[in-house]
């Protein structure tokens, strides 16, 4: 079988095993399948004339928003109050998602333009700071490798999905040539300061929320 096609076989496993995971780990299944019909998709991308920034940024949210409704069928026939969405309630989930996303996506974004990040690069980077951050640490702290991995992956391809797609247009551009250490001081220096912003947005975004309920 050749290397690639391993890849959409890869792809099939979170949709063969929705009834017992559920959905969100489909977001594995997209960045595999981009992985899979890359040189396609690849060509219809560098073909979309605007920003190299505001690009990356647009199809990195466009992902993202797929992990979050992805999260949202996930937990609606479970009572609100044990929902694991920025809100129970999925409309005003998806208003607060913005902020909560927003930061990861135009940290990595910056990065992979001005450094010579490999999809692969944020997909293990993004994934594992993923796993501390999940829940504010209580994935983590439940020391069950399973949630990590899952959790690993969820977080791994929406942040590496866009940069995915991108390939080809950022090894085209000129970027700085870093070690893989300098690749990870930054990624975990970035991911620290998107997970600290994104609580401030968070916040900021729930005040019209707050004061309406």
């Amino acid at each position: 079988m050749e290397k690639r096609t391993w890849a959409l076989v890869i792809a099939a496993i979170p949709v063969i095993t929705i009834p017992l995971f559920g959905f969100t780990w489909l977001s594995f299944s997209i960045f595999m399948l981009i992985y899979y019909f890359k040189e396609k998709l690849q060509k219809g991308y560098t073909n979309i004339q605007i920003n190299e920034y505001l690009k990356l940024m647009l199809f990195g949210l466009i992902f993202s928003y797929l992990t979050e409704i992805f999260a949202i069928i996930d937990n609606i026939p479970k009572p609100p109050s044990q929902r694991i969405l920025l809100n129970p309630n999925p409309l005003l989930d998806l208003y607060l998602a913005i902020g909560y996303y927003l930061p990861f996506i135009s940290f990595w974004s910056f990065l992979a333009i001005k450094y010579d990040y490999t999809p692969w690069n944020v997909f293990v980077i993004g994934g594992s700071t993923g796993i501390l951050m999940e829940q504010m640490g209580a994935i983590f702290l439940s020391m069950n490798p399973f949630a990590w991995l899952y959790v690993f992956l969820v977080y791994g391809s929406f942040k590496s999905s866009a940069i995915l797609l991108a390939d080809d247009e950022l090894k085209n551009s000129e970027r700085y040539n870093i070690s893989i250490w300098k690749k990870v001081a930054f990624g975990l220096l970035f991911e620290s300061f998107a997970f600290i912003v994104a609580g401030l947005l968070l916040w900021v975004l729930a005040l019209p929320i707050s004061e309406i309920s």
